[in-house]
């Protein structure tokens, strides 16, 4: 638990440590981001890149379905165990949520972890922006479609 709060804490501190006034406008999401022109940065940000992707798309990720699939075998154990059955709105709760905020997410780790692997001129093409506010924007998915899985 310690390492995923010291990796969490390394993006932004290497913001604040390498360039402070390094700021710029970024149009894919109208919203102000790192400009990344400091030479430290050739070597920081493939590195902060990875460790960020794998922090906030990868690991969550995995964790969401790994956390559903124990939740359920245990479900199912206890239902065996008492002979009552198992509550179905119980296992749907689970499944859509763990289902929605994986297919919520998915794109936005498609984009973010396939960055590291595209030249920085194809990101700046009209299908990556174009994709990038989508992908930003289906992750919204998730607080609006909670509310109607809890209501099942």
């Amino acid at each position: 638990m310690c390492l995923i709060w010291f990796l969490s804490l390394f993006w932004p501190f290497s913001f604040l440590s390498v360039g402070r006034d390094d700021e710029t406008f970024d149009f894919r999401l109208y919203s102000c981001t790192y400009q990344f022109t400091s030479s430290v940065w050739k070597v920081l940000l493939p590195v902060d890149t990875a460790v960020a992707s794998a922090i906030l798309y990868l690991i969550p990720n995995l964790v969401v379905i790994v956390a559903a699939a124990v939740i359920l075998s245990v479900a199912r154990r206890v239902a065996r165990e008492s002979r009552r059955g198992l509550k179905w709105q119980g296992v749907l709760t689970v499944v859509f949520t763990a289902g929605v905020y994986s297919i919520a997410f998915l794109p936005n780790s498609v984009y973010h972890i396939g960055q590291l692997f595209v030249e920085e001129e194809s990101l700046k093409s009209e299908l990556f922006v174009r994709f990038y506010r989508v992908a930003d924007s289906v992750a919204a998915v998730t607080v609006i479609a909670n509310f109607f899985i809890y209501c099942l």
